[in-house]
């Protein structure tokens, strides 16, 4: 920023102070020291081009211009003189202005204009005497705006320098403060004449002197502003303050450096908030490495090892350690330590319970902690604390429900805050957790290595008995065995055999076995009892044969046998059954001698034992299936009886209904039959009779007219001529009537077919329209009830031959059972109601089969109802309205009597279809 007229005057008077002060004795150089520093300090705060030059005009100082407008001036280089870079006529007033200034050591100002770049700038140059061979010039540009800004830059920088938390120092290339702002005094509480004159370093925290001292050198050597640096300051009050800082270099014509300017600014409060979030990291971050070393697959050792070692780590422990309680002895016995000490070992490696610290901790079941090792009851070395600079400690019992398996503690040689107590009492007992579960784990597989031997035998033994009961077939059971036992013992070969006592030469028979050379050394099927003398005495006698090395034996006959079949060594253990059947089971090797330990051959014996169990139990089980087979076929038989009297029954009942329902229907027929004829039959003479009346009458109106009175007071009382035209409609009506009646009797007759016995042609749509003849008043629409509508889809059938009147009863229970269900949804569903339907369909299959559907729209039933809907006395419906024997009876005319189908699809909600297949049968006339 430039300074303005007022300001220059200041300057200038500042600089005949200096000049003045430079010429006095010696005891006042260290007051010009820092008038020279703050002239220096201004002088690098001031934005207009600054040059010193000697009396020639030569410049020993050059400092550019800072304002907006710095490219307007010329280049200004070092090595040529200040009037000679200038045009000419300028420069020759600039020179004279050199002169002057010299001659009365007065500023002497000049004012020029210079053009650049087709544009015409004017500034003004002030000369200033700094000695009798020295002058300072300071360049601006002559514009209002420029001056309105540095003049704002000015008034900004001054407020700075009072009012900021900025402190403004300047150092001398030893180290001294030449100056410091005034508001040093509010932020660090010294008064300026404690600092001036006096050396950075005691101010500043012991750690950070080097870190200073690098940075000034630093800017020495380069001469640059770096990069901000941050460092404690003592306050007066003793407490350290948090600062960071920047400074530059003020340097001579010689390039020389003269003072260090700077600024600094108190960042305390962003310093304590940094130091809480990177201790919640620093907190989170441990806690997670503990979390990862006691959910990896680590071994106990690794787990403590890595715990100990986060704790170091990431909560800046001296050192941290982890003991486990020896409960036996009860002694607490050190495991792992991380951290300056990392042996086990020394004179803690085994604390009883109760001693020291670490003793006390796990006898009192609680955390010791403290922030005053020094003071610590608890703490006995205090000397070595204090060499080593402990500060706090804190240990912990490891504990699961309320077991104490151990002790963790550490030391730091820094306090150890709330969070960090807490953090670790939650670490702690998730470490006790983990070394539960790993000592639970050590402990399961100790044991696990103890009785595996058992296990594996137990294991065979419950797996071959889990099969054995799962089949019960012997031949399984051996199998079984013999695979297991050649698969555990990896031997070459396990077989079973049969002792067949039963035929003219006993022999010994191979009735399962497994091998693993079956193309080299294959044994027979079947073996004579003399050729195995001495394995098949021992084996009768209950014996167990143990052969470890074949050629060992005595027995030369035995020897041989084995040999024969390239057998090493020889195990064979016998099976007796409580039925008497004898078996063996026999183990062998055939390369080299084969040991046969005790436990292998007392597991045999216990697979020996089972398999006899096994096949006294097979035996049995096919006994007890043989009986159960003899009784499941009488139970059937008893069934079938059953089912065959039921049916006997419903057919009698059926039989004696139809019986007497035919002969009643027959006689309403008969008795209805001979009245209509007579009606029927007379009705059309009454017809002609009655026109020939009416004729007559017409004649006598037209010949005798006009009638005498009486007559024509008759006609009009009578209405003759309405008469005439009702009487022939009557008896239209009354013919109509009587062929409905015959009609009815007709199909009566057909429907119960009395007068026809045996398998007929018969029309069934003939069939069916009687039964709907008969059912019509119950399709009709009554009260609460809609109308049903029948719909017919015929095919082209041909005659069938049948049971007609069977028949016509098939059709009219499914027609009966559909219009009950169809009526019932009606008064159930009188809202969502749909127009009820039966769909009656007839067609001729590809089979040459005759097929009846008939279908309802009702409520269909569910699949339980429709696997019993065939059953005798089976019904859904209440009592009274149901017998359940319509559809038994129905199924054993169409099943039974035509050798048909019937069958039935529905589903809840979506209707009932009944579809009746019959052959197509051709008449045996």
């Amino acid at each position: 920023m430039s300074l303005s007229n007022n300001e220059s005057t200041s300057v200038e008077n500042t600089i005949k102070q200096i000049q003045t002060e430079v010429g006095e004795h010696n005891p006042t150089q260290q007051k010009l020291s820092q008038k020279s520093s703050e002239l220096s300090g201004l002088l690098q705060l001031i934005p207009d081009t600054y040059l010193r030059l000697d009396a020639e005009g030569k410049i020993l100082e050059y400092k550019p211009s800072e304002t907006e407008y710095v490219d307007n001036l010329l280049k200004i280089t070092l090595d040529k003189p200040f009037s000679e870079q200038f045009p000419q006529q300028i420069g020759e007033e600039l020179q004279q202005a050199i002169a002057k200034t010299l001659q009365t050591q007065s500023p002497v100002n000049i004012t020029y204009d210079l053009s650049i770049a087709d544009i015409v700038y004017t500034f003004t140059a002030k000369f200033l005497a700094l000695s009798s061979q020295e002058i300072i010039v300071l360049i601006r540009e002559n514009y209002h705006r420029l001056k309105t800004q540095l003049l704002d830059k000015y008034y900004q920088f001054q407020d700075i320098l009072e009012n900021s938390n900025n402190i403004i120092f300047v150092l001398t290339v030893t180290g001294e403060f030449a100056y410091a702002s005034p508001n040093w005094t509010e932020i660090l509480g010294h008064d300026l004449t404690e600092v001036i004159g006096k050396s950075f370093v005691p101010f500043v925290h012991t750690d950070d002197v080097q870190l200073c001292t690098d940075y000034l050198s630093t800017v020495f050597k380069i001469g640059k502003k770096q990069e901000p640096i941050e460092y404690r300051v003592k306050h007066k009050n003793g407490e350290w303050r948090w600062h960071t800082s920047s400074a530059g270099a003020i340097k001579n014509a010689d390039n020389q450096v003269l003072y260090f300017v700077g600024i600094s600014y108190d960042i305390t409060k962003r310093k304590q908030q940094e130091a809480i979030l990177t201790h919640r990291i620093q907190l989170a971050d441990f806690r997670a490495e503990v979390d990862a070393c006691l959910t990896q697959s680590l071994t106990l050792q690794q787990m403590m090892s890595g715990c100990t070692e986060a704790i170091v780590k990431h909560l800046d422990a001296a050192f941290a350690r982890i003991w486990i309680l020896n409960k036996q002895e009860n002694v607490l016995e050190l495991q792992v330590s991380s951290g300056m000490y990392t042996h086990i070992d020394g004179n803690y490696r085994r604390v009883a319970v109760g001693q020291y610290k670490i003793g006390l901790i796990a006898q009192e079941s609680q955390p010791h902690l403290t922030n005053s090792v020094q003071t610590d009851p608890r703490i006995s070395d205090k000397e070595w604390a204090k060499q080593e600079g402990m500060v706090a400690f804190a240990g912990y019992p490891l504990m699961v429900e309320g077991e104490v398996l151990g002790v963790i503690a550490m030391f730091s040689r820094h306090t150890l805050s709330e969070s960090t107590f807490d953090i670790l009492g939650i670490v702690a007992h998730e470490i006790a957790i983990g070394i539960k579960r790993k000592q639970t784990e050590a402990a399961l597989r100790e044991s696990e290595a103890k009785f595996r031997e058992i296990a594996q035998k137990e294991a065979l033994l419950n797996r071959l008995a889990s099969q054995i009961r799962a089949s019960l077939e012997l031949n399984y059971i051996v199998e079984t065995a013999v695979k297991e036992i050649h698969q555990l013992f990896q031997i070459d070969r396990c077989a079973f055999w049969w002792y067949r006592q039963n035929t003219d030469v006993p022999t010994w028979e191979i009735v399962y076995e497994v091998q693993n050379y079956p193309e080299k050394y294959s044994l027979p099927s079947a073996i004579q009892d003399a050729e195995v003398q001495l394995i098949a005495e021992k084996t009768l006698n209950k014996e167990i044969i143990r052969i470890d090395n074949v050629e060992t034996l005595t027995d030369t006959s035995a020897q041989k046998f084995l040999r024969d079949f390239h057998l090493t060594a020889f195990l064979a253990l016998p099976v007796h059954t409580q039925s008497g059947e004898i078996g063996a089971f026999t183990c062998s090797y055939c390369s080299g001698f084969r040991p046969w330990l005790d436990h292998e051959v007392e597991l045999l014996q216990s697979v020996t034992n089972q398999l006899a169990i096994a096949i006294d139990q097979a035996k049995l089980y096919t006994q007890s299936r043989i009986a159960a087979q003899t009784a499941q076929e009488k139970a059937q038989q008893l069934e079938a009886a059953l089912r065959e009297l039921q049916q006997t029954q419903v057919q009698l009942i059926h039989s004696e209904k139809m019986s007497s329902l035919g002969q009643l229907v027959a006689g309403i027929a008969h008795e209805i039959n001979n009245p209509v004829n007579f009606i029927y039959g007379n009705i059309n003479h009454a017809r002609e009779y009655v026109k020939d009346v009416l004729d007559l009458v017409e004649l006598y109106k037209q010949n005798y007219c006009p009638p005498v009175a009486e007559i024509r007071e008759f006609t009009d009382a009578i209405d003759l001529d309405f008469l005439t035209q009702d009487l022939l409609k009557v008896l239209n009506s009354m013919n109509l009537g009587a062929e409905r009646i015959r009609q009815l009797v007709l199909s009566l007759r057909n429907f119960s077919r009395l007068d026809e016995d045996g398998m007929k042609l018969v029309d069934i749509h003939e069939g069916i329209d009687s039964t709907l003849l008969i059912l019509q008043n119950r399709l009709k629409a009554k009260p609460g009830v809609t109308e049903i509508q029948i719909i017919k889809e015929y095919g082209d059938l041909p005659k069938v031959v049948c049971h007609a009147g069977q028949m016509n009863q098939v059709f009219m229970n499914l027609l009966a059972n559909a219009i009950d269900a169809l009526e019932d949804a009606t008064i159930d569903e009188q809202e969502n109601l749909t127009p009820p339907q039966i769909r009656i369909q007839t067609q001729l299959n590809d089979h040459q089969q005759v097929m009846i559907t008939i279908a309802d729209n009702g409520p269909g039933m569910t699949e339980e109802i429709r696997d019993r809907l065939f059953d005798p006395f089976f019904t859904t419906k209440p009592v009274g309205k149901g017998t359940g024997i319509g559809l038994s009876i129905s199924y054993q005319i169409i099943v039974n009597k035509h050798q048909g189908k019937l069958e039935c699809i529905s589903t809840p909600g979506k209707g009932a279809e009944f579809i009746i297949t019959i052959p197509l049968l051709k008449s045996s006339s």
